[in-house]
C-alpha cells in the first residue's frame, strides 16, 4: 500500500510523524463512515437551537476515532463536539489533547452538501502541533505538522502572493447555528462592511470552519472571519493556515487564540488589518 504521507514528511524522525500516521490511519476509516451515511436517510436532532443540527453519525464517527486513539495513546486526553455537548469538559492542559470535530458541517451532511470535512488536531503544551482535515465527498485530505510545512492531498501549499487589498479578495464567513434577531442582524453589518466598505469581489459560506480555513491554506479564499467557532472546529484549520504561510489572529487583529471562539484567517496580515477596524464585536463565551 502507498504511504499516505508525503515523502518529505515520510522520511523525518520525529514522534509527532508517529502521532500523524495513527490520525491518518483512524481519519480515513472514519471518512468511510461518513461516506457510507451520506446518502442514507438520517436521524436528526437539535443541540443549543434547532438549527444547531447533529446525527448518529456524528456521534459514531467521534466515539471511533477517540476509542481507537485511546487504543493507541492512552495517557492523552480527548476534546470532541459530541462529548462536550454531552457534559465533557474541553478544559485544554499541557497533556497531550486530540481535539476532534467527527462532522463539521452537519447541515451540509444531514442536506447531502458535499462540503462535510472531520477535523484533528493534536495540541501538545497548548499549542497545535499535528492537524488533519479530511473531506471525504470531496476526496481531499489536508494534513500538517507544525514547523514541517501543509499538504493537500501530498502537494504541499504555499499561499501565493495575495491581493493587494480586499478589493480584490474572495472572503468566506459563516452566518451560524444561531437565529437571535440581534446576533445575526451585527453578522449581517459585518457582511454588508465588507461587501460595501471594502468592495470584496464575493463572499462565501461553504458552511463548515474547517473547511474555509482550509481554502486559505490553499488559496482559494484570501481571508476567512467568523465568531462562533469551537476549538475543534479549528484546531486543524489553524495549523494548516499557519504552515501553508498565511496568518490566524481574533476578531480584533489579536494574536490567535485556539480557546477564544473567534477566527480571522488570511493569506497575508495586512488583509486582516485592513478588515478588523470595520467589524462590529460580538461578544463570544470561550470553550474553556
Amino acid at each position: 500500500m502507498a504511504d499516505p504521507l508525503p515523502p518529505s514528511l515520510a522520511a523525518l524522525n520525529d514522534i509527532r510523524i508517529n502521532y500523524l500516521r495513527a490520525a491518518v490511519e483512524i481519519i480515513m476509516e472514519a471518512g468511510k463512515i461518513v461516506s457510507r451515511a451520506y446518502y442514507e436517510v438520517k436521524k436528526v436532532s437539535g443541540k443549543d437551537s434547532i438549527t444547531d443540527l447533529v446525527t448518529e453519525t456524528d456521534k459514531l464517527v467521534e466515539t471511533f476515532i477517540f476509542d481507537s486513539l485511546k487504543k493507541r495513546f492512552p495517557n492523552h486526553s480527548f476534546i470532541g463536539e459530541e462529548s462536550v455537548s454531552d457534559g465533557a469538559s474541553s478544559l485544554l492542559t499541557d497533556n497531550p489533547t486530540w481535539i476532534v470535530d467527527p462532522i463539521d458541517g452537519t447541515c451540509n451532511f444531514v442536506h447531502r452538501f458535499p462540503y462535510v470535512a472531520i477535523s484533528i488536531g493534536l495540541v501538545i503544551n497548548k499549542k497545535v502541533e499535528v492537524g488533519l482535515v479530511l473531506a471525504p465527498m470531496l476526496n481531499d485530505m489536508y494534513i500538517a505538522v507544525r514547523g514541517k510545512g501543509a499538504y493537500l492531498n501530498k502537494v504541499k501549499l504555499n499561499v501565493d502572493s495575495s491581493p493587494a487589498s480586499l478589493a480584490s479578495a474572495l472572503v468566506a464567513s459563516e452566518w451560524g447555528a444561531s437565529r437571535e434577531a440581534t446576533l445575526v442582524s451585527t453578522k449581517g453589518q459585518n457582511f454588508m462592511a465588507s461587501i460595501l466598505k471594502h468592495g470584496i469581489h464575493g463572499m462565501r459560506s461553504t458552511g463548515s470552519a474547517a473547511l474555509n480555513m482550509c481554502l486559505v491554506a490553499s488559496g482559494s479564499f484570501d481571508l476567512y472571519f467568523e465568531w462562533g467557532p469551537h476549538c475543534w472546529d479549528v484546531a486543524a484549520g489553524a495549523l494548516l493556515v499557519e504552515e501553508s504561510g498565511g496568518t490566524n489572529t481574533t476578531t480584533k487583529g489579536e494574536p490567535f487564540d485556539l480557546m477564544g471562539r473567534t477566527i480571522v484567517c488570511a493569506k497575508a496580515k495586512h488583509l486582516i488589518d485592513e478588515l478588523v477596524p470595520s467589524l462590529i464585536d460580538i461578544p463570544t463565551p470561550r470553550d474553556d
